[in-house]
C-alpha cells in the first residue's frame, strides 16, 4: 500500500483551493506531543473556525490575532505597526515587510487571514443587516463502525442482572450536529449537540442528544468589549487561576508567553469538560477592562457514599448504568472578576474567584482565590509573571524572552506550584498539572527562509508524592525540531524527544527513572498540479528497569490532491507499524472530517489504511466521506471488556454534511 501511494497515479487537475494543504498545516499546528486528545480537539475546532471564517488582517485586533498560538507578541505588534505607518495591506505579500515574520510563519498565517478593505466607520448594530449579511453553517456528522464491540452484543437477562454494566444502553452510532452563525465576528451564536457510541438517544435523554452546548457571543458594541452566555471559557493572566479550559503543551506555551489571550470565549466543541455554564461580560474604558462572570456548571463525578467526591469524570461518556449514575451529579457554582490595565506593551491584571461545589472534594467544598499578573513587552525582550493564592496555597510563574540579532529567540520560564494547589480551571505550563511542581524550562528558536530550528530543555521536580510516585521525584524533558524547506516544493521535518522521570519500582523498592524516546522524520513533496506526497518514519522507545524494553516503529505514506475542477479533494494514507507494547505506541495525524479529532494511536503489529473524499457543491454545500481500516497480525481480539472486538481487524466509515447559507 505504501509503495502504491508513493507514485502520483491518480488523475489530479490543477486547482486553486488550499484545502489539501490546509491538512498539512493543521497537522503541523497539532504536532506537540504534550497535547492531550481534548486539547487537540479544542485547538482543531479553533483553527478550523478561523480558517473557514478568516480575519481581515487590516482590522483584526491584537486579541483576535492572539488566538493563533504560533504568533508571538512581537509579531502581532509588528503587523499593527506596519498598518499604522503604511496604511492597509493590499495583499498578504506585504507581510514580509513587517520585519519579524519569518517565511514559515507567513505561510501559516495565510490560512487564517486575508487582506480586505477597512470600513470608514464601524458598522452599527442593525437587525436587518445582521440577518442579511450574517453567515450560517450547519455540520452534521455520523460515525458508523463495521464491527460489534462486546458492549453492543446481546446479553441475557440473567447475565445483565448479575453484571448490569456489560451492555451499553445505546446503539453503536456516534453522531453530532453543529450550528453556528457569524456576523463579522462581532455576533456569534450557535450550539453543538453530540451523542457518543453506546449512549442512548432520546428516551433517557429527554433532549435527544446526550450533550448540548449552546452559546451567544457579542463583542465591540459601545462599552461592551465582549459578552457571552451559555457555555463558555475564560482565561486571565498566565492561566494559574483561570486557564481557558485546556493546556496547549510546552512548545506552544513558550511561544504564547506575553500575548494578551485574555477574556471570555464561547465553547463550541464536543468536549464535555472544562467549560463554564452561565454568562460573562467585559466592559472597557480607554486602557481598562473589567470582566465579571457567573456560572453554575454540572459536572460528572465519582462519589464516595453520595457525600464525597472521589474524582471528576472527564471523558463525557454515559454508556452504562454505572457511567449514567455519574452523569452531572455534581454542581459547581463559580463567580469571578478580573480588572486589567493595558498600555503600550505593559499589562497588569487582578483576578478574584469564588467557587463552591455541591459536595466536598479532597476535603474542600469552597475555593477562594486571588491572582496578580504583570507583563511588559518590548521589541527585544518580554517579561511577565503571575502570582496566585487559592485557599492559602500559592502558585507562581515567571517568564522572559530575549530576541537576539537576526532571527534567534531565547526563552526561560520558571514555575513553582505548591502541593495542594487545586484550581479547577488552571491551565499553564506544567508537567502533569498545575500542582505540586517546580520547574525551569529553557527554549530557543531560529527562523530562516529555508531552515527553522526550535527546542527546549525542561527540568522539573515534584516536592511531594503523587500518583505512582511515593516520594519526592524529578525529571528531565528535552525536545528539538528542525524544519528544512529544500526548494519550493520539498520539505523535510525532523523531531526528537527524550523524557526521563522517576517513578516507583517494585523490583528495586525505590524510585527509578523511566525513559521515553520519540523521533520522527518526514518528507513532503508538492507537485505542480496540486498533488502532495508525504512519507514519514516514526520511532519510539520505552525503557524502565522493572519492565522489558519496548520499541516502536511506523512507516507511513500518504498522498492528496484535487480533481473535478477543484470541487473534490481526495486523500489516502497507509501505514505499517510494529510496537512491542502500548508503552511504545505511536500517535499520528490522519486526514479526516472537519471539527474532528483526527489523530490515531498505533500499537502492536499490523497495518492501517484510510481514504478521505471531500466534495464541494456550487451552492456552498459540502459532503465529506472517510473510510479507515486497521489490521493486526499479532492478535485475534482488539481491546478489552465492553470495548473488545472479536476480530483481528476493524473498519469505520465517517460521513459529514456541511451547508453554508
Amino acid at each position: 500500500m505504501i509503495a502504491g501511494l508513493s507514485f502520483p497515479a491518480c488523475p489530479v487537475s490543477s486547482q486553486d483551493s488550499d484545502s489539501i494543504r490546509w491538512e498539512s498545516v493543521l497537522e503541523e499546528l497539532l504536532s506537540d506531543e504534550d497535547l492531550t486528545s481534548d486539547a487537540r480537539e479544542e485547538l482543531s475546532s479553533l483553527y478550523e473556525s478561523i480558517h473557514y471564517s478568516p480575519l481581515n488582517i487590516n482590522t483584526a485586533t491584537k486579541e483576535e490575532l492572539s488566538l493563533l498560538p504560533f504568533l508571538t507578541y512581537n509579531q502581532i505588534e509588528d503587523i499593527h505597526a506596519y498598518i499604522y505607518m503604511h496604511g492597509p495591506m493590499l495583499t498578504l505579500g506585504e507581510l514580509q515587510l513587517t520585519g519579524s515574520l519569518d517565511y514559515a510563519t507567513r505561510q501559516l498565517l495565510r490560512h487564517f487571514v486575508y487582506a480586505g478593505d477597512i470600513p470608514e466607520e464601524k458598522e452599527r448594530l442593525n437587525l436587518k443587516d445582521v440577518i442579511n449579511y450574517g453567515r450560517s453553517e450547519i455540520a452534521v456528522r455520523m460515525d458508523y463502525p463495521l464491527y460489534l464491540r462486546d458492549g453492543f452484543r446481546y446479553h441475557s437477562p440473567e447475565e445483565l442482572k448479575r453484571y448490569p454494566n456489560r451492555q451499553y444502553m445505546g446503539n453503536r452510532l456516534s453522531h453530532s450536529i453543529r450550528y453556528s452563525f457569524n456576523w463579522h465576528n462581532r455576533i456569534r451564536l450557535g450550539f453543538t449537540a453530540d451523542k457518543d457510541a453506546g449512549e442512548p438517544f432520546a428516551g433517557r435523554n429527554v433532549a435527544g442528544y446526550d450533550y448540548w452546548s449552546p452559546y451567544l457571543y457579542i463583542k465591540d458594541f459601545g462599552p461592551v468589549r465582549e459578552a457571552v452566555c451559555g457555555n463558555f471559557k475564560a482565561k486571565f493572566g498566565y492561566g494559574l487561576l483561570m486557564g481557558g479550559g485546556f493546556s496547549t503543551g510546552k512548545s506552544m506555551s513558550v511561544s504564547s508567553m506575553g500575548k494578551s489571550t485574555q477574556g471570555i470565549k464561547p465553547h463550541s466543541s464536543t468536549q464535555e469538560y472544562g467549560y463554564l455554564s452561565g454568562a460573562g461580560i467585559a466592559l472597557g474604558w480607554r486602557h481598562y477592562t473589567g470582566t465579571l462572570l457567573g456560572a453554575t456548571t454540572l459536572l460528572d463525578a465519582t462519589l464516595k457514599g453520595d457525600t464525597l467526591i472521589s474524582s471528576f469524570k472527564q471523558d463525557g461518556l454515559h454508556r452504562t448504568q454505572l457511567e449514567w449514575s455519574k452523569k452531572r451529579n455534581t454542581r459547581l457554582n463559580t463567580m469571578a472578576a478580573n480588572v486589567r490595565y493595558s498600555f503600550r506593551g505593559f499589562q497588569a491584571g487582578v483576578t478574584a474567584i469564588h467557587e463552591r461545589l455541591s459536595l466536598p472534594y479532597d476535603g474542600l467544598e469552597s475555593m477562594d482565590g486571588l491572582s496578580i499578573d504583570l507583563s511588559l513587552n518590548r521589541a527585544r525582550y518580554s517579561v511577565g509573571s503571575e502570582f496566585s493564592v487559592l485557599n492559602g496555597k500559592p502558585a507562581f510563574l515567571a517568564s522572559q524572552t530575549f530576541r537576539l540579532s537576526g532571527s534567534w529567540t531565547l526563552n526561560a520560564v520558571f514555575r513553582s506550584y505548591s502541593p495542594g494547589y487545586m484550581a479547577l480551571h488552571a491551565n499553564s505550563l506544567s508537567e502533569g498539572g498545575v500542582e505540586n511542581e517546580t520547574g525551569l524550562l529553557s527554549a530557543f528558536s531560529h527562523s530562516g527562509r529555508t531552515l527553522k530550528l526550535s527546542g527546549y530543555l525542561d527540568m522539573f521536580m515534584h516536592p511531594e508524592p503523587k500518583y505512582g510516585v511515593s516520594e519526592r521525584s524529578n525529571g528531565l524533558d528535552v525536545r528539538t525540531e528542525a524544519d528544512w524547506r529544500a526548494g519550493s516544493r520539498d520539505r523535510v521535518l525532523m523531531t526528537g524527544r527524550f523524557k526521563s522521570r522517576q517513578k516507583d519500582c517494585k523490583y528495586t523498592g525505590q524510585l527509578e527513572y523511566c525513559i521515553r524516546l520519540h523521533s520522527r522524520i518526514s518528507w513532503t513533496h508538492s507537485f505542480t498540479n496540486g498533488m502532495e506526497l508525504k512519507t514519514q518514519l516514526l520511532c519510539s522507545r520505552y525503557d524502565f528497569i522493572a519492565e522489558p524494553v519496548s520499541n516502536g516503529l511506523a512507516v507511513i505514506g500518504s498522498c492528496s490532491g484535487s480533481f473535478a475542477d477543484g470541487h473534490a479533494d481526495l486523500a489516502a494514507s497507509a501505514a505499517l507499524f510494529r510496537t512491542d507494547s502500548y508503552d511504545s505506541s505511536i500517535s499520528v495525524y490522519e486526514t479526516g472530517l472537519r471539527y474532528a479529532y483526527n489523530y490515531i494511536t498505533l500499537y502492536g503489529k499490523g497495518a492501517r489504511a484510510s481514504a478521505t473524499l471531500k466534495y464541494r457543491f456550487n451552492n456552498g454545500m459540502q459532503v465529506n466521506l472517510k473510510a479507515g481500516s486497521t489490521l493486526f497480525t499479532d492478535r485475534n481480539e482488539i481491546g478489552q471488556a465492553q470495548q473488545q472486538i472479536p476480530s483481528s481487524h476493524k473498519e469505520d466509515i465517517y460521513l459529514q454534511f456541511i451547508a453554508k447559507f
